[in-house]
């Protein structure tokens, strides 16, 4: 398959960890070529909730979708045989991490191993990936220079991340994992397969 898929992610988001899971551990899934795009859920939350960009964080489920959410979540990992450990709380600030991410992709730098750690980092090993020292050891086991981090956590790169998600939102992006393929948008970890599907009938 010649296309790029873009995939809209946020490392905070557990949905976005299990698509990654999957993406990199199905031969299927991982021989396609694939652009990783960095965007605030938190930004496309509020843009949906008629809020500013950045206004303070609002949980957007009620109690019994809240609980839902956290058995599905457990639910989904042992189905796909990721392994899970949820962060600590308060929550780890995601944008950091975003940031590098997005500074990576601007410079050109190939950074899909960095993007490998920071999920393992959150998702496995409870790391805060908004620490400067958790960073530098995704940075140093992907391969790259820390220096970049210097730039990513400026004012100005947090203010790209949040242009960038806003563009996303323009495009039809509400959530993540979100996946676009040919300009049809798929929205959750679990559309993968029908991502699969909608590819094989392409001539």
């Amino acid at each position: 398959m010649a296309a790029p898929i873009d995939i809209y992610y946020d490392f905070r988001s557990p949905y976005a960890y299990l698509a990654w899971w999957r993406i990199r551990r199905q031969q299927a899934l991982s021989s396609w070529k694939w652009r990783w795009k960095p965007v605030s859920i938190d930004v496309l939350l509020n843009l949906q909730a008629g809020r500013e960009p950045l206004a303070p964080y609002v949980d957007p489920l009620p109690p019994p979708k809240r609980k839902h959410f956290l058995a599905d979540i457990r639910r989904s990992a042992k189905f796909f045989g990721a392994p899970l450990s949820p962060p600590h709380q308060p929550r780890p600030d995601p944008a950091p991490a975003l940031c590098v991410a997005l500074q990576l992709a601007q410079d050109g730098i190939p950074h899909d191993r960095f993007i490998d750690m920071v999920f393992e980092a959150m998702w496995q090993h409870r790391s805060d990936i908004g620490a400067r020292d958790v960073l530098a050891n995704c940075l140093i086991s992907a391969a790259l220079e820390e220096a970049v981090i210097d730039a990513a956590v400026s004012p100005r790169a947090r203010s790209q991340l949040v242009t960038q998600s806003m563009q996303a939102y323009e495009t039809g992006i509400f959530g993540v994992p979100s996946f676009v393929a040919h300009d049809e948008i798929f929205f959750g970890a679990d559309r993968l397969d029908m991502l699969a599907w909608r590819l094989e009938q392409r001539p």
